[in-house]
């Protein structure tokens, strides 16, 4: 099986979407790199609703699992999005590099974003999104 940093952006995305990539490289960086890959591609806001359909159904259909939270997903993507907005960099390895928060400090990023902590509030849909309450970093 090929790693995922083995594999371009669209492997990666298709792998995702076809729920073929292995449940244990479905990591906190490729999830990430997923957001990245988005908005790169997309934008905040139709990234934002892509990454939430691709890992719902991933959820759904590779890990056999309810646990998909809209809140984070959303956090993933609106929080890298902030630090691609304030980088420089042309990669997603050198956005990790300058920013080591995203990869090793990313639930207190999430506190700072949102101002409770979003993991004991699981939400599934878009309609119960209050939206963070902070955007301060």
């Amino acid at each position: 099986m090929i790693a995922p940093d083995e594999l371009n952006d669209n492997e990666l995305i298709e792998q995702i979407e076809n729920c073929t990539l292995s449940p244990s490289y479905f990591t906190h960086e490729v999830l990430l790199r997923m957001s990245y890959i988005l908005i790169k591609k997309y934008g905040l806001e139709t990234a934002i609703i892509k990454n939430c359909r691709l890992k719902e159904n991933y959820y759904i259909n590779a890990l056999k699992s309810d646990k998909f939270n809209y809140t984070l997903t959303r956090a993933y993507t609106e929080i890298l999005y902030y630090f691609m907005s304030n980088s420089k960099n042309s990669s997603f390895n050198k956005l990790l590099r300058n920013f080591p928060r995203l990869q090793y400090n990313f639930k207190d990023l999430v506190r700072t974003h949102y101002g409770y902590d979003i993991m004991k509030e699981h939400r599934k849909e878009a309609e119960e999104y209050k939206g963070p309450i902070l955007f301060t970093f």
